[in-house]
């Protein structure tokens, strides 16, 4: 089979009608989109199974810019209509062979089970109230405070991890995934953004609105000092 070139008319129909999708967005001006081209043909003859769309970017931006296409060429992989695959950079032939013995090896029971709770997370409140909040940390609560050592160490809730923003995705490994995580930083902005990263990883993780600020407003216990640090 030849690959297929698509435009966002025929995009959402061409996901329904076929098992599994392979899409290269490209643009002729691109010497690794060139380069990517034969290998990428190959495949499609190869696997005549599968179809192997091409978006060129030029024609179709705003479905490149729907698609959050921001380097060329990128391959994307959709099994059943979901997105199970997604990565910019011209792949060698056996890279590509990869890609697609994964994606036909997928689970997709499981695949639609985890985009069903991830849908179901993303409908639930993105913040807490601070009485909210203080009821959970009563009752033990798994607390994150994303702010810098400093902001910590001069006065944090008893029990928070510090994991600061900027090392969110690095210590994923140590934020609790059996239960909800309220995360908390100065106002309520930083934690915000740390929440909404955490649930694109499918942790119910809550914004602490007012952060630390309002904690110690009402009055409630600051601990000061280096306690409950993650690991360096």
């Amino acid at each position: 089979m030849t690959t297929r070139d698509l435009t966002e008319a025929d995009l959402k129909s061409t996901l329904a009608e076929n098992d599994i999708v392979l899409i290269d967005f490209w643009a002729e001006w691109c010497g690794p989109c060139r380069q990517f081209a034969p290998v990428y043909a190959a495949a499609a003859a190869k696997h005549p199974d599968i179809v192997f769309g091409k978006v060129d970017t030029e024609a179709e931006q705003r479905l490149a810019g729907a698609a959050r296409v921001s380097s060329i060429p990128t391959l994307m992989a959709f099994r059943e209509g979901i997105l199970v695959f997604s990565q910019p950079g011209a792949l060698p032939a056996a890279a590509l062979e990869q890609v697609i013995d994964g994606v036909r090896g997928l689970d997709m029971t499981q695949v639609h089970a985890q985009v069903a709770a991830q849908q179901a997370l993303q409908e639930l409140p993105r913040e807490v109230t601070q009485e909210e909040f203080s009821a959970a940390h009563a009752g033990g609560g798994a607390v994150v405070d994303v702010r810098e050592p400093m902001e910590y160490r001069a006065g944090h809730v008893p029990g928070a991890l510090m994991i600061p923003l900027g090392r969110l995705g690095e210590k994923l490994d140590e934020i609790p995934t059996s239960e909800p995580v309220y995360i908390i930083c100065a106002s309520g902005n930083r934690s915000l953004q740390a929440a909404e990263a955490l649930r694109t990883q499918g942790i119910e993780a809550y914004s602490v609105a007012g952060g630390t600020s309002a904690w110690q407003q009402s009055g409630r216990e600051i601990v000061v000092g280096p306690h409950a640090l993650a690991n360096a």
